[in-house]
């Protein structure tokens, strides 16, 4: 076991626009507490054009979207909230939200989720789009390129609302008149507009990587390119049953070698600029911090009992892995206190920074697209192609290839048996995946589920998570999920 801890900082200071960065910040960022959908935007200059009126205030704009969501510890909350509620991780906190995440009895008064900061990042991006749209202060290629990021975050978070929530409000306005009053949308229509904000960024965005001056090209993988946007469309299209254009998307990105491999060394996936990442966030410094995921699941002695170092991997999880499976060996580590030994996540091998950061958070990486294409293909029958992609992620974990049952069932449940080894512990791949491919019921269920083995009680309500109290009683046309 190794883990890099030490209070040394590293400052990272961008080259130009830090006032204007600065400024931004301030103006763009507005308490995460508050609900989009229950306050006015907090300073209206937001939206008028004098803020988009260059190019350096306009990427600020954008940019700091992306340092909030790292330093809100968004990723780390979905892969805790969710790997709770799911059969990924063991509760030791006593707070609870936790608590109740945990043993599938979520409250609307005190639910965990992404709700609010979703929907602020989402009218920010709503701004953004329209700021631009209405000015000629910015060239026609940068406006493109920073409509297309906003396009791609709107994208990405509605992904996260529709599959935690179900039918959600569709926000696509910084009007606050409109935004106060919004009724759910179904989660079909939020998809339609996932699908068309993502092909809309695939049109606009660079093909390589940009720093910020938003067309200088940069090795950081911090900003969305076209290919991060087709990477998150084939996973929208997987989650819609759009099987051969999941598939097309995922090829794309796959082909594209010169960009994206997978790495052979399990302890490289999550670096800074990994050759398998496509999409990762930069950690606003300085900070303490190479990501939130080393930080917070790396157990140093035995479970916290408050928000953070709180979990262990569970038994469920640790006995799904096959022998000899090098996942198991790099990517889990444990801590015994006592006669008990408690596994936790070891993707992420920082646990405080040491001088350059080193490692960062990787909301879309390679190994993904070949098992959404494998997925895609044996849907579709083309069993070999599947076997083939499915081989890709066992090789690199040290597996023999795929020798089970070649017909479509077998299969799938070789692919999502695959998923749960590979995404494990990542913004909640196996809580989805237990959704979307209807075995939900079977794994938390009774009887002998994972749900009363945690101390809960499971109907299908609870699939969805609620609405959370403060934003029903602010919007008159918000209704809750049922069983809240």
């Amino acid at each position: 076991m190794y883990i890099i801890y030490n209070s040394c900082l590293y400052v990272r200071t961008l080259r130009k626009g830090c006032l204007i960065i600065g400024f931004l910040i301030l103006v763009l960022t507005f308490s995460n507490c508050k609900k989009m959908i229950e306050v006015s935007p907090p300073i209206t200059e937001l939206v008028t054009p004098d803020v988009f009126n260059n190019s350096s205030a306009s990427t600020a704009a954008l940019i700091s979207i992306y340092s909030q969501m790292a330093d809100n510890t968004e990723l780390y909350f979905l892969a805790l909230n969710l790997g709770l509620s799911a059969d990924e991780l063991e509760n030791f906190s006593t707070s609870l939200p936790l608590v109740q995440a945990y043993t599938n009895a979520l409250q609307a008064v005190q639910a965990p989720g992404p709700w609010s900061n979703a929907y602020n990042y989402i009218y920010r991006a709503n701004a953004i789009i329209e700021g631009l749209k209405s000015t000629k202060g910015v060239s026609e290629k940068v406006s493109s390129q920073l409509i297309g990021e906003a396009k791609f975050l709107r994208a990405f978070w509605y992904f996260y609302l529709a599959n935690i929530y179900g039918d959600v409000p569709l926000v696509v306005t910084s009007d606050y008149s409109i935004n106060a009053r919004m009724p759910r949308a179904s989660a079909k229509t939020i998809f339609a507009q996932i699908n068309s904000d993502l092909n809309d960024a695939i049109a606009t965005l660079n093909n390589n990587y940009v720093d910020i001056s938003d067309t200088v090209t940069t090795l950081d993988r911090v900003r969305p390119n076209k290919w991060a946007a087709r990477a998150l469309l084939a996973r929208s299209y997987l989650f819609e049953g759009e099987f051969d254009s999941a598939a097309n998307m995922a090829s794309l990105v796959i082909g594209n070698s010169a960009f994206f491999t997978v790495t052979q060394d399990l302890d490289s996936v999550f670096l800074v600029n990994s050759p398998e990442a496509i999409w990762q966030l930069q950690m606003p410094q300085p900070s303490s911090y190479d990501t939130y995921e080393g930080a917070y699941f790396i157990l140093l002695g035995e479970p916290s009992t408050n928000y953070y170092n709180c979990t262990a991997l569970s038994p469920q999880l640790m006995g799904t892995f096959e022998s000899g499976d090098h996942r198991k060996i790099q990517w889990v580590d444990s801590v015994q206190t006592g006669s008990t030994t408690y596994f936790f996540p070891f993707k992420y091998k920082v646990y405080q920074t040491q001088g350059d950061i080193i490692e960062r958070s990787t909301p879309l990486r390679l190994a993904e697209q070949y098992l959404i294409r494998a997925e895609c293909r044996a849907q579709s029958g083309d069993v070999a192609d599947a076997i083939t992609d499915l081989n890709v992620i066992r090789s690199r974990a040290g597996l023999p290839n795929y020798s089970g049952l070649q017909d479509k069932n077998s299969l799938l449940q070789a692919i999502l048996h695959e998923r749960q080894v590979e995404l494990f512990s990542e913004c909640g791949h196996r809580w989805f995946d237990l959704k979307r491919t209807g075995s939900i019921n079977n794994v938390m269920g009774e009887p002998g589920g994972v749900c009363s083995s945690k101390g809960g009680t499971w109907n299908l309500n609870k699939a969805l998570y609620p609405v959370p109290q403060s934003d029903l009683s602010n919007d008159p046309n918000l209704t809750q999920n049922p069983g809240y």
